[in-house]
């Protein structure tokens, strides 16, 4: 039971605070540049859009709360070797939270967490994701939401780990999670812009400015997911052998089994389908432009559902210990 609440509670953990940073860095890096030089008429086409990332955003931070509390429960538990109920006391919590490298981090991102919330309750009342600039709220929740995130790497196999390469392995871990966060976490609202592309018209140009952008900007996101993801794994397997023979080699096979494919579908996305996007606006206009979004807006979703199922398996990593 412990160990159940222990995946199921890293996974929503890790999802909440990722999309926090998605539905944020969405904004800053894709819909705002691509939509700079529109008028406002062409701006408001978007409101149905702008209404769910204000509601995700709002879902992923009460998720993350909440999944953090289940977090800290599940590891006091198992480091007090008791059960879910028995670890349910004053001092079983206390020790974990006041004596343990987790329990420090956790109070950081406990600080954190209720700063998020009460940026929410904010920017839930200013509209934030119907305007054209960036807010100096904004900017705080996402610089907050990216810490968030980072910290993340302060509580994994990394931190753990201990030795001289103690903090080139969590940077490292931080690098990995804070661009996961962008992409392809940022799949989700890039599908939801497409699917509020296909039922409003005259919007050809810039939707096809964003789509551009999201490939161009996930290309190099990839570079550096690889990098990190390849010296992450050297560090926690040690040797090739180790991907075959241990439990967490096998499991961390899977993972890189669903990033190969996440990358396949990502590579015919850019070279084949934003070509043909291209291609269909200047040559047949909003037509046959809808359509072709319609098949994108598939292969984009297959990939967001791809990196749900990473998160989950990065959970079942995150409880097996790496090999000796």
């Amino acid at each position: 039971m412990t160990a159940t609440l222990l995946i199921l509670a890293r996974m929503f953990h890790f999802g909440g605070g990722m999309m926090l940073v998605g539905m944020v860095a969405f904004r800053w890096l894709f819909l705002l540049p691509a939509f700079a030089g529109e008028t406002d008429e062409t701006w408001q086409k978007f409101a149905p859009l702008f209404t769910r990332l204000n509601r995700i955003f709002i879902g992923a931070g009460l998720v993350l709360v909440v999944s953090g509390l289940a977090l800290f429960w599940a590891v006091a538990a198992g480091m007090s070797d008791s059960s879910l109920i028995e670890s349910l006391n004053g001092d079983t919590l206390g020790t974990v939270l006041g004596q343990t490298q987790f329990g420090s981090v956790a109070q950081w991102r406990l600080g954190l967490a209720l700063l998020m919330a009460m940026l929410m309750v904010v920017m839930a009342r200013t509209s934030w994701s119907f305007r054209r600039k960036l807010s100096a709220l904004e900017i705080v929740a996402g610089t907050v939401s990216v810490a968030l995130v980072v910290s993340f790497a302060g509580t994994g196999h990394a931190a753990a780990s201990g030795g001289p390469a103690l903090v080139p392995r969590i940077a490292v871990d931080a690098v990995h999670l804070f661009v996961t966060a962008i992409w392809p976490t940022g799949l989700l609202p890039f599908a939801l812009f497409l699917a509020c592309a296909r039922r409003v018209a005259s919007v050809a140009v810039p939707t096809l400015r964003l789509v551009q952008r999201f490939s161009q900007v996930g290309l190099i996101i990839v570079g550096v997911l690889s990098a990190t993801g390849l010296v992450n794994s050297y560090f926690m397997v040690g040797h090739f052998q180790a991907l075959f023979t241990t439990t967490y080699g096998e499991v961390l096979d899977v993972k890189l089994l669903l990033f190969a494919a996440i990358l396949g579908l990502a590579a015919v996305n850019r070279y084949r389908m934003v070509p043909l996007l291209k291609a269909k606006a200047a040559r047949a206009g909003e037509n046959d432009f809808v359509p072709t979004l319609r098949r994108l807006q598939r292969l984009v979703l297959t990939e967001f559902g791809l990196a749900v199922a990473v998160v989950a398996v990065v959970s079942v990593l995150g409880t097996t210990p790496p090999p000796p």
